[in-house]
């Protein structure tokens, strides 16, 4: 399915009458070094720029709709993970940065309310189908979208699926990325030199 690409202003982005294929232009800023408590102690992170990049609107239905930047936004492991809670996305410390720093900063910087806004990073099977070639968003059939860029080179991307289920041992977890010719793969999620798409999720039931 081939999209119409329209720019428009981001409060259209954010708001109803946004279309598939709509986006907005977002300048380069920076995501300052920061803080995290995760696990009983301060994890710190580094300061990051991010290039110009547009953030899409990749997916609309169900009172459901979802942007995604189209640029490799920052490098950042997926791990580590809560202790005691399975080796999954939603207990990793990618998570809870996106939901701590990342989220409220763009919300602060856009004047956006964030209450009705999820931000996380898309499942293997939204980017490539799953087993039976079912639950692709049709943003990602176009292999050009797969591709995520800063100013310079594509870039690998992580996705929020895990390569096993089996094993909780977090020192071994594997997850999907994304690379820079628009396939998947597997790494560990402690490896430090992915990049990382946020997607906002907007809605009643978008509750990080």
């Amino acid at each position: 399915m081939i999209f119409q690409e329209q720019r428009c202003y981001l409060s259209e982005l954010f708001g109803e009458e946004v279309k598939v294929g709509w986006y907005a232009v977002i300048d380069p800023f920076t995501i300052p070094a920061a803080k995290v408590k995760f696990n009983g102690e301060e994890i710190e992170t580094p300061e990051f720029k991010t290039p110009e990049t547009k953030l899409y609107c990749i997916d609309k239905k169900d009172g459901i709709t979802q942007l995604m930047f189209d640029g490799a936004m920052f490098n950042m492991p997926i791990g580590p993970f809560k202790d005691d809670k399975a080796v999954i996305f939603k207990n990793s410390f990618l998570k809870k940065y996106l939901k701590k720093v990342f989220k409220p900063l763009f919300c602060q910087m856009y004047d956006l309310q964030k209450k009705s806004i999820k931000c996380d990073i898309p499942a293997k099977y939204e980017i490539f189908g799953d087993d039976n070639g079912e639950g692709q968003l049709d943003w990602f059939k176009e292999i050009k979208h797969r591709l995520a860029c800063d100013e310079e080179y594509s870039r690998w991307w992580w996705t929020s699926t895990k390569y096993s289920d089996d094993s909780e041992d977090a020192s071994a977890a594997y997850f999907c990325y994304v690379d820079d010719y628009g396939g998947a793969y597997y790494t560990g999620a402690s490896y430090a030199n992915r990049y990382v798409r946020p997607r906002f999720v907007i809605g009643a039931q978008a509750q990080d």
